[in-house]
């Protein structure tokens, strides 16, 4: 007979790897991700200089800061890289 304690041993160790299995699950695309999109594009006019020729580089970087703010209260799921 299996001892009882071994028994819940057991079951802590599944449960704990079945929600790990299911939380990889769950993540999305780097590539789907509305905030990494937003800051590569951001990132590449601030580097050219063209968003720069409309506003000043320190209210960009604010706009950026808010706008990063709000995708992230947005954000339902965690993002993968592979």
């Amino acid at each position: 007979m299996i001892n009882p304690f071994k028994l819940i041993s057991i079951y802590r160790k599944a449960a704990t790897l079945f929600g790990l299995l299911e939380d990889a699950q769950m993540k999305k695309s780097l590539f789907k991700s509305k905030t990494f999109w937003f800051n590569l594009l951001s990132a590449a006019a601030a580097l050219s200089g063209v968003a720069t020729d409309f506003v000043s580089p320190q209210i960009l970087a604010a706009i950026t800061g808010v706008i990063n703010v709000g995708l992230r209260l947005v954000t339902s799921e965690p993002v993968s890289v592979t």
